[in-house]
């Protein structure tokens, strides 16, 4: 077994990147890590690989302790956002460079990188050295080589960020179904949230020095846990309003704080603020929930709102639409067809049942 164990670990005493993490990755686990820059992902990874040390914790692989071995005796491999590519050598001696640290036979060396090349279409650059290959190429022969390596545990740091767009689709395809990557545990950090949603068997989105939350893609998406997940996973992002609650003839509405957007809460939402006895509120709904609606009607059962057009983007499989309701911004979701004018007139359909209730202080969901 090679399960991936995190027990406690910390990084920085004073301002912590990584504070008292606890983390579990089982043998055959695609596990992804969406957050945004800056937050620690790229340092939990060199800590697992060796390449800088926990100033608490431990990281062990199969049940073995690993937090005081060196980098190379902890079979541990891991793809750079850098590339991290020895200059002076081929992409092909590149990508063989674990399988020669190793003594793999010739004919196992050369038929593993090319396999694997030929995987991530580099196979025709082979003789080539990494200046004379653009940054995609390099990340891909980065990628190469940590694939070829077999190790008890893949570390993969945003190793397809700078390859375009039609090859990262591919790609993520392609994770899928690559044996290598189900084999062991895998631990895959990215600040797409659409990598994050489409790789991970479970999700972890990290922030304030650890994972704040951790599940499926569903869960994660549709009942954050805080008003940081809610905002760090979807695009475009969610919509943020303040909002206070009060009860009018027997239904609980919400009224945006400083605008005219006014709602009725959803019945099992209601029931949960009301037994809260809560007043001030931020509202959290997606564009997905937001939509315009075609002469004055909603069949759908939508709470409709009056809104003048901003800002129209037509984004070929469907379109953005940035609205304002009295004061409040909201974002939409359009067909891909449609054309508007700014400031033309337009009502919006909300799901009153797919809003998210956070308290303005903390951020936690108060409906889960």
């Amino acid at each position: 077994m090679s399960d991936l164990q995190i027990q406690g670990l910390c990084k920085g005493w004073d301002f912590p990147v990584i504070d008292r993490l606890d983390l579990t990755v089982p043998e055959g686990e695609f596990f992804v890590i969406v957050g945004p820059s800056g937050i620690g992902k790229t340092t939990l990874l060199r800590l697992i690989a060796g390449l800088e040390r926990p100033d608490a914790g431990r990281v062990l692989v199969g049940g073995k302790d690993l937090t005081g071995l060196p980098p190379y005796r902890r079979n541990v491999a891991m793809t750079f956002e850098s590339y991290a590519l020895y200059p002076h050598l081929s992409v092909f001696e590149n990508i063989a460079s674990p399988l020669r640290a190793r003594k793999r036979p010739r004919a196992e060396l050369e038929e593993t990188v090319r396999q694997v090349a030929g995987l991530l279409r580099i196979d025709q650059l082979l003789d080539r050295r990494p200046g004379e290959i653009s940054g995609g190429q390099k990340q891909r022969t980065a990628l190469a080589r940590t694939l070829v390596a077999r190790p008890s545990v893949y570390l993969l740091d945003e190793p397809i960020s700078h390859l375009d767009a039609r090859i990262r689709h591919e790609l993520r395809q392609q994770f899928h179904d690559l044996e290598e990557l189900r084999r062991v545990a895998t631990l895959y950090v990215t600040h797409d949230y659409a990598e994050a949603l489409s790789l991970g068997d479970r999700i972890g989105v990290m922030g304030g020095g650890g994972l704040v939350q951790v599940g499926s893609a569903r869960e994660i998406f549709e009942r954050p846990e805080t008003l940081f997940v809610a905002q760090h996973l979807g695009q475009p992002s969610i919509n943020v309003v303040n909002a206070t609650l009060r009860e009018e003839g027997g239904v609980l509405h919400c009224a945006a704080t400083g605008g005219a957007l006014t709602m009725p809460v959803a019945g099992p939402q209601a029931q949960v603020l009301s037994a809260r006895n809560t007043s001030d509120v931020t509202l959290g709904i997606r564009p997905q929930y937001v939509s315009v609606v075609e002469n004055g009607a909603d069949p759908d059962g939508r709470h409709i709102v009056d809104a003048k057009v901003e800002l129209y983007e037509p984004l070929g499989a469907n379109g953005v639409l940035l609205a304002d309701v009295g004061g409040v911004q909201l974002t939409a979701m359009t067909a891909p067809d449609s054309t508007f004018d700014y400031g033309e007139p337009v009502k919006l359909g909300l799901q009153a049942d797919a809003v998210l209730y956070f308290d303005p202080g903390s951020g936690s969901n108060l409906v889960r």
